[in-house]
């Protein structure tokens, strides 16, 4: 199968003043109509979820809603979404607390328009024989979705924390003593308790209830621009999620080789999946955003509530997908 090029963007996560600078891209709003639909993601060769935007490309779905779409993985929230600020993309999917605090900053150039994964599918994963007391957890970087949760974790269970860097970077730092767990997401978590007898030291949802894994956001330009894009595009994103509910092994056998698992490891990760059928749906949780404001909150990295009426524009969605906020 002939895969579309995946560009990776440079790597490091730079703070939220650095994602306003750069020179303006094509996509910024002057380019005015187009079929392309350039989208920064993070973690499409390591998650299903984003791995089915690659899908979507190779089964020609988006091809037959009009869409010529690009597909570029990022190297975590900052620089996924960079490009789009600039508007050398379009789209950005991307950590929750990545993009709702671009977003708000002065000239970003970005607009939230969806959650993407509904469920909160995040574990801090050890060697047998760990204990959650005071364990000390690992992270990714500063500002990501994984530094709340560990935040939430340590006024729940009185753990402490450490950043640490990717899946795999935490896994080695867990091995080493480095930390008591790592965080992990599915398939990862499925592989290492398949290959090296991994436990599951703490699961985020149990403790912290569910938020969505990423955002969704569009270029502001791009959008006024070309708003029936946008719509075709979570007309697909729709299709790719029903066909991993509906066609559980097949999606497994076909998403395997892009986040370099086996099949088996792959159709158990989807089976181990909290409520697949609400992880791969784009209906709106309105519980679960206010439960991320609520974590936002909690861990300082904002002073009051969202307001996700005003901060999530739906109009884009399924009508079916939309919900009160």
């Amino acid at each position: 199968m002939r895969h579309p090029r995946l560009v990776s963007l440079a790597a490091g996560l730079a703070v939220f003043p650095l994602l306003l600078t750069g020179c303006g891209g094509s996509n910024s709003g002057s380019g005015g109509t187009t079929t392309k639909l350039s989208i920064s993601a993070t973690g499409t060769d390591s998650l299903p979820f984003m791995a089915i935007l690659q899908v979507g490309i190779d089964k020609g779905w988006f091809k037959e809603a009009g869409l010529d779409v690009d597909l570029y993985n990022g190297g975590g929230g900052g620089n996924t979404l960079r490009v789009v600020t600039t508007g050398d993309a379009d789209m950005a999917i991307a950590g929750n607390t990545s993009v709702l605090l671009a977003a708000r900053q002065g000239g970003s150039n970005l607009k939230i328009v969806a959650p993407w994964f509904q469920v909160n599918d995040f574990y801090w994963i050890a060697p047998p024989g760990r204990s959650a007391t005071g364990a000390k957890l690992g992270f990714s970087s500063a500002g990501s979705s994984t530094e709340l949760l560990v935040k939430g974790l340590e006024k729940k269970l009185g753990t402490t924390s450490q950043a640490v860097g990717t899946m795999g970077d935490n896994w080695t730092a867990a091995k080493a003593g480095q930390v008591t767990a790592g965080w992990a997401m599915h398939p990862f978590v499925t592989d290492k308790q398949v290959k090296e007898g991994a436990k599951v030291l703490v699961a985020a949802r149990d403790q912290l209830g569910d938020t969505p894994a990423d955002l969704v956001a569009v270029n502001t330009g791009y959008a006024a621009d070309n708003p029936d894009n946008i719509k075709a595009f979570f007309t697909v994103a729709e299709r790719l999620n029903k066909w991993v509910v509906d066609n559980t092994d097949e999606a497994a056998k076909t998403l395997a080789p892009l986040v370099k698992v086996s099949p088996e490891v792959m159709a158990q990760a989807l089976k181990d999946t909290p409520e697949l059928a609400k992880a791969y749906s784009l209906k709106v949780d309105a519980q679960a955003l206010n439960n991320l404001s609520t974590l936002m909150v909690a861990a300082g990295q904002l002073t009051e509530p969202v307001d996700w009426a005003k901060t999530m524009d739906q109009q884009y969605l399924p009508e079916n997908a939309r919900a009160a906020l």
